[in-house]
């Protein structure tokens, strides 16, 4: 007996909103450089979804058939996203999911007056990036969740979404596999992450800038210049305090010292100093000067 039933199908579409995303990186970025830069343009050339590596791994992810043409179409574009805006030296990506949504709401259609490809907005959701993480990503050994939290729970890496209402990790760390699939050569891609580690400890880069080898060298003149410009400027000022306190007595110079000591220091470090670790400093700064004497007698303290 069939029950009685308010409840209506809807009119509503269910067609996937953009089928065939594609990645487009800003016009006004600079190209990525060395092994990256050539595993990205090989990497937009190709179909990663094919890779042997999910025909092998499909069976042990629960999975019986290869992914549908919808799926292989944003797992492409993913591919390159990642490789596009991800840390190369600690190998990471941090999942802005909305952001990423709005970098893949674009695809490509015909002009009809022209005949040529153009490249159209198109609305990509967070669900769908949000599902290919937990679903492929992950599952296939591309990434892992990076987490400093307890590794028995569950939720341990992951954050709490309050507008889509779910779990989404907010770090992940991409392996081996994923750049080989990608198209790179490890051992090239490896030299190139540790030359990248050399330029931020150098201070030529910042944490999120990949840079050139041309680049860092030239950055590297900027900085030489710099600190070579602030060692004269120092020393100009140096100059002209020490032609100031030529003329004086030593208790002269002692006292102008005092006085210039009391204005830069900071009140608090001040307030800690006792009068002898005062009268320490003003020696100091009078040696630096090479207007005091290395051990000044005990009468003059």
């Amino acid at each position: 007996m069939q029950t009685s039933s308010k409840r209506q199908r809807g009119h509503h579409s269910t067609r996937c909103l953009n089928p065939k995303p594609v990645y487009e990186r800003a016009a006004h970025w600079n190209p990525l450089p060395g092994e990256l830069g050539k595993t990205f343009k090989f990497c937009c050339k190709r179909d990663v979804s094919c890779d042997p590596h999910f025909v092998h791994l499909k069976e042990t992810v629960g999975r019986q058939r290869h992914f549908k043409q919808i799926r292989r179409h944003l797992l492409n574009a993913f591919f390159q996203m990642c490789i596009s805006r991800h840390s190369l030296v600690e190998g990471i990506i941090d999942l802005n999911l909305d952001a990423m949504a709005i970098e893949l709401s674009k695809t490509k259609m015909r002009d009809p007056d022209t005949c040529d490809w153009i490249v159209v907005e198109e609305v990509m959701t967070v669900s769908r990036i949000s599902r290919l993480i937990n679903e492929v990503i992950i599952p296939f050994g591309l990434a892992f969740v990076q987490s400093d939290g307890d590794e028995a729970d569950p939720n341990h890496g992951m954050v709490w979404d309050k507008v889509h209402r779910q779990w989404f990790p907010k770090v992940l760390v991409l392996t081996d596999d994923f750049y080989r699939i990608a198209g790179a050569d490890l051992e090239r891609l490896n030299a190139q992450r540790e030359q990248q580690l050399i330029f931020r400890n150098q201070g030529l880069s910042s944490e999120d800038e990949i840079i050139t080898v041309r680049e860092a060298r030239k950055r590297m003149r900027q900085q030489i210049f710099r600190k070579s410009w602030e060692l004269r400027k120092s020393n100009s000022v140096s100059q002209r305090k020490r032609n100031r306190l030529a003329g004086m007595t030593v208790d002269e110079r002692k006292h102008e010292i005092a006085k210039e000591l009391n204005k830069s220091l900071p009140a608090s470090e001040l307030k800690e100093l006792s009068s002898a670790q005062f009268s320490e400093r003003v020696w100091k700064e009078l040696h630096s000067l090479g207007l005091g004497v290395a051990h000044p007698p005990s009468s003059l303290q």
